[in-house]
């Protein structure tokens, strides 16, 4: 029987595993990532995706760590992104099924406690600011009063940074122009 009367198999495509799921972390690992030209299609794929913030290759494992702002960046476009760019079969459903819920509740709830925020400061500060300079008021009460209960004071100045950096890393990117405000609703009978 000739080759040409008889339908051909394609052969099946290497598949894509998640290794971990958090939100706002994601790593995935697959055989063809370890060559540098996949990891290049697929991080070219993810620029595209608005809420990256950071992809990370490691060819000696195929791996990719894929860091996202949960709300702006839909994990499972995330996962088809990196599964086309890189010719991969996506990973299967068992694999997807991650207990994620809780952390989604905490990413929730510190959405909904930032915008009460920001409502009662007038939009004029958020829990990124706040928090941070927190820190920094501890971390001066802790130099003055010394107490044994308290982290040192410098540890707590350092986290005021570091968390403040994290936080505004966009904004200290682009030169330090701020975010533009949300936009306000109309007071009632104006």
């Amino acid at each position: 029987m000739s080759e040409s009367g008889s339908a051909k198999v394609a052969a099946p495509r290497a598949a894509l595993s998640l290794i971990h799921h958090h939100p706002g972390r994601l790593r995935v690992r697959a055989e063809p990532l370890r060559d540098l030209d996949a990891a290049t299609r697929v991080r070219t794929a993810l620029e595209a995706e608005p809420g990256i913030t950071s992809v990370a290759h490691s060819p000696t494992t195929g791996s990719l760590l894929v860091e996202y702002q949960p709300g702006l960046a839909d994990p499972e476009s995330i996962l088809a992104r990196i599964a086309g760019a890189a010719g991969l079969d996506p990973p299967s459903e068992e694999e997807r099924r991650i207990r994620r819920e809780p952390g989604l509740i905490a990413i929730e709830a510190a959405h909904e406690l930032n915008v009460m925020v920001e409502e009662l400061t007038g939009y004029r500060a958020d829990l990124r600011t706040i928090v941070p300079a927190g820190l920094a008021a501890l971390s001066a009460y802790s130099f003055v009063v010394g107490k044994d209960r308290l982290p040192r004071w410098d540890n707590l100045l350092y986290w005021s940074y570091n968390i403040f950096a994290q936080l505004h890393r966009r904004e200290i990117e682009r030169g330090g122009s701020p975010p533009e405000p949300p936009p306000r609703a109309p007071k009632p009978g104006s």
